[in-house]
């Protein structure tokens, strides 16, 4: 969702609050005092009793306000589609590279620096920051700091590599630890 999307939906709720809040508050007033009367209430009858112009465009405004939140809800909510290939520049043109393919190459790389772990899922996005990867993975027992520091380097060395592509960071997900096999004798 852009920044643009974001303030247009705070602002289209919070005027929805304070109308819906002022309405509460008037009905409340009204129904506390029987002598109370309210000098607005003739500007809603008018609104309300009869088809005009006003009645028109009041009914359009709010179909219009109520289907827009409705769409940015949905886009807010609709899971973004991570690429399916990352093109880069090489001498005499571009290069293409899957992202299947590399997350396949990421999570050999992965059980292959940590023996006994089990890669479930690996995710690569591109976001504002870069290159985001997430591992997720059943992992021996082990100091996870260590493991993330070396594991991003690691990538972000083979990245450079292959691709030229500067991964931003690395999100680890233990999905469960166990203590590592023993060697046999």
């Amino acid at each position: 969702m852009t920044p643009l999307a974001r303030v247009i939906a705070v602002v289209a709720g919070v005027v929805s609050l304070l109308l819906c809040g002022a309405a509460l508050v008037r009905q409340a007033a009204l129904a506390t005092s029987t002598g109370l009367t309210w000098k607005g209430s003739t500007w809603w009858a008018d609104l309300t009793a009869t088809a005009s112009t006003e009645t028109i465009v009041a009914a359009v405004v709010v179909v219009a306000v109520t289907a827009a939140l409705i769409v940015l809800a949905y886009r807010q909510v609709q899971p973004a589609v991570p690429p399916q290939v990352i093109e880069f520049a090489v001498e005499d043109g571009t290069a293409r590279l899957s992202v299947p393919a590399l997350r396949k190459a990421l999570r050999r790389r992965f059980e292959t620096m940590l023996p006994g772990s089990q890669v479930g899922e690996v995710a690569v996005s591109n976001d504002d920051a870069g290159w985001r990867v997430r591992v997720e993975a059943d992992v021996p027992i082990c100091d996870l700091r260590d493991v993330q520091g070396s594991v991003l380097q690691a990538f972000r060395d083979d990245m450079r590599k292959v691709a030229g592509i500067e991964i931003a960071s690395l999100d680890l997900v233990v999905t469960s630890m166990r203590p590592a096999a023993k060697k046999a004798r």
